[in-house]
């Protein structure tokens, strides 16, 4: 059973996969809130109070590297990435933002639920080793806390304006997602019909295309956009340069031809 019910807030935007999540910790003991994005999370930090952080990396507006750092600069709450993204470099990154641990998707129930309990269980020993001194300026600290959470509930955004404003605004992707959504499947649904890995198809949706092989990021946008009957429309290739110069370059050279027959 999870640990003392401990509370844990499930920050991820894709629905089906939040909610499978929550279930699954929830039958371990667990109490979950679940969030679509950053922005929530750190507006819900103070409020909420979770014991930990399950947190999404592939986000919109911002990533879990950004949002693991923001939390980081108010809250001691552990944080355990869970993420498709497993390259050695964004692991790397993850625990560099200072998550306490970085789990990769698809991943098995159990070794999360022994990950979660180990991270809880750093955390309350922390907790507990703390000088005894140090309290009257943790409740000083938490008033502070407190009343900033009230002001920054008041506030539309927790995130400086700059970090949104220089987010650009999904076009393609956003049209995908909405097509999905209205159609009420999930990611995992999709990949079965579109022979596409789920985590790309989410890359997609978010146009993160660096996550998806060169080779493969064209055929997985076509078969996504048919499957939810989105029309694509590349841009026509121009006619080739060479073919415009072409024959003004012929005609010179016969011009030259012709010009060392008749004087030679």
């Amino acid at each position: 059973m999870g640990t003392t019910r401990a509370t844990i807030m499930v920050v991820d935007d894709d629905l089906a996969t939040s909610t499978l999540i929550s279930h699954q910790l929830r039958s371990l003991g667990y109490r979950t809130v679940c969030l679509g994005d950053g922005i929530q999370a750190l507006q819900q930090m103070a409020i909420v109070q979770p014991d930990l952080v399950l947190l999404d990396v592939m986000m919109p507006h911002m990533s879990g590297w950004d949002i693991c750092r923001q939390i980081r600069t108010s809250f001691d709450a552990p944080i355990i990435l869970l993420t498709a993204k497993d390259a050695d470099a964004d692991i790397a990154a993850g625990l560099s933002a200072g998550a306490d641990d970085y789990v990769t998707k698809p991943y098995r129930i159990a070794q999360l639920h022994a990950r979660i309990e180990a991270v809880l269980r750093r955390s309350q020993q922390r907790a507990r080793l703390r000088p005894a001194a140090r309290t009257g300026t943790a409740s000083a600290a938490g008033s502070r806390s407190s009343s900033a959470a009230t002001t920054a509930a008041q506030t539309p955004e927790v995130v400086p304006p700059t970090t949104l404003a220089t987010t650009p605004r999904p076009r393609l992707g956003a049209t995908l997602r909405e097509a999905r959504l209205r159609r009420g499947v999930s990611l995992y649904q999709a990949e079965q019909v579109c022979r596409v890995r789920w985590d790309y198809l989410q890359a997609i949706e978010q146009e993160q295309w660096e996550y998806v092989p060169r080779a493969r990021r064209r055929s997985a946008i076509q078969a996504y956009a048919a499957y939810l009957g989105i029309p694509l429309r590349y841009p026509q290739p121009r006619r080739s340069s060479f073919a415009s110069v072409a024959a003004p370059l012929v005609a010179v050279a016969l011009m030259l031809v012709a010009a060392v027959i008749y004087f030679f």
